[in-house]
């Protein structure tokens, strides 16, 4: 399955070969990388990893990581790669039809726009619509204050305690049944 999905600014593709570099960019700038990859520089080999796991999972669950794009006017092609967003199963020996992250970045200049919580509710309209989750989580390092707004925006909710207690990192949930029942739907998909 590869959904592309839209919403009134993005283009969301499923990300492939062609997004390689743009990827590689993307998550080594500094800025991005702080919160993602533990502020690791990441290498070609990952980014590699990162979309073959993508491309299996959309082909497997259902779900995987969609490139960003400024959506073009019809039938013109979308823009530059702005970030990513999407879903994922969390390691481990957890069920992965219930145990999904959302996960997201953005390139700088984008940020504080409304980006990342227009592709993250076109991505779980999708979880929930498409792919048929019961709950979607996300990991938010304690000092991104802007994620966890973006969470809340979203309806997401307070889980549980990171690892580390109180300083580790916050979960955040939503489940299918609040979403349904909070839902303001205005994306699409094709």
């Amino acid at each position: 399955m590869s959904e592309v999905l839209r919403t009134g600014r993005l283009e969301l593709h499923p990300v492939g070969w062609s997004d390689h570099g743009p990827l590689l960019a993307h998550w080594t700038g500094p800025l991005v990388r702080r919160h993602l990859f533990d502020d690791r520089m990441i290498s070609p080999a990952q980014v590699t990893e990162i979309i073959e796991v993508s491309e299996r999972d959309f082909a497997t669950e259902g779900y995987g990581l969609w490139a960003l794009r400024p959506a073009g006017p019809d039938p013109a092609p979308a823009g530059p790669l702005i970030g990513v967003a999407g879903l994922r199963g969390h390691d481990g020996p957890l069920d992965r039809r219930v145990d999904v992250e959302i996960v997201y970045s953005l390139e700088p200049d984008r940020w504080g726009r409304g980006y990342a919580e227009e592709a993250c509710r076109a991505v779980l309209d999708y979880a929930f619509e498409v792919v048929g989750l019961t709950r979607v989580t996300a990991e938010i390092d304690c000092d991104n204050a802007s994620s966890a707004d973006v969470a809340e925006r979203l309806g997401m909710r307070p889980w549980r305690d990171g690892p580390d207690g109180p300083d580790g990192a916050a979960y955040y949930q939503a489940d299918r049944t609040m979403w349904f029942g909070s839902r303001r739907t205005v994306d699409a998909f094709q």
